[in-house]
Order: structure tokens, then sequence, then C-alpha cells
């Protein structure tokens, strides 16, 4: 977790049961002071910041549990709450269409003679995704530090 990355994942292999990963972190949530909410069902668990303290940009770290001959394969993922997630998937199909219109409208324009107006889409388009992409980038560097604590709270409640 050194760089930014998009939808950040890890893979780590622990010498416990996901019964008992599963056990430590119900606790840990329990706790009145808990610097975290979750969800936890049978195979996964969803770490969150708290809602009073969450922002645009807070992260949610998703855990998946696989049993395996040596203990358990823990599969985290973290990223933007649904919404956030949403929102950008649907900028970024809705401006890679917007210049696929473009460019098929100004070639037609072109390949007719006439003023090919419409090629200016998909530069416009292009600058808009990179928009979106730094945009992104930034929020996720705001939630980094919220990122962290949210890893080391499974990192502690795989060292119980």
């Amino acid at each position: 977790m050194s760089k930014v990355q998009i939808r950040p994942r890890f893979r780590i292999t622990v010498p416990i049961a996901s019964e008992e990963i599963l056990n430590r972190l119900r606790a840990y949530l329990d706790k009145p002071n808990a610097d975290c909410s979750g969800t936890i069902l049978s195979d996964f668990a969803i770490l969150r910041i708290p809602e009073e303290k969450q922002h645009f940009w807070s992260p949610r770290l998703t855990v998946a549990f696989e049993k395996e001959a040596e203990g358990t394969l823990l599969r985290g993922l973290f990223g933007p709450r649904p919404a956030v997630w949403t929102m950008f998937a649907s900028f970024y199909a809705f401006t890679v269409f917007a210049a696929l219109v473009g460019a098929i409208y100004g070639l037609s324009q072109w390949q007719l003679g006439m003023d090919a107006w419409a090629l200016w889409i998909v530069p416009a388009a292009l600058i808009l995704l990179v928009v979106a992409y730094v945009i992104a980038y930034t929020g996720q560097k705001l939630g980094h530090d919220e990122m962290r604590m949210l890893r080391k709270i499974l990192d502690d409640c795989l060292e119980k």
C-alpha cells in the first residue's frame, strides 16, 4: 500500500481458521470504541469507516476468506463506497460512448465533405477521462490514511 493504485488488492495466507478470524473481527466490531464498523458474513467481511467520520472519499475494505490446507487465504480489496464507484463507472461509460458517437458522426461528416465539427467531441472526451482519473486518484490519496487504518485493524485482529 505504499503507492496509490486503483482498487488496491492484497492476498495473505494465515495459519488461523476462517471461523476464528471472523470471531476476532466480530469481537473487535462489537467494542463500543471501535475505529471502524462493518458487516461480517459466512465467508467475507466488509470493514468501513464509521458514518460520523466518513467523507466522500472514505474507503471500505472487503475481505474474502478461503480455506486452505495451511490455514486461510485472505483476499482483500479496498474500494470506495458503491455509490462513488457507480458514479465514476457511469461517467467513464458515458464519456467513452460520447467519444464513439462523436468519432462516427465526425468521420461521416468528413467523408461527405462537410465541416467535421463532431470530431472535436473525441479530444474533449479524452480530456474529460483524464480529468476524471485525476479526480479519482486525488480522492484515493485523501482516503489513503483510512485505508492504512482499516488494514491495521485487520492485521491486529490476525495477530491476537
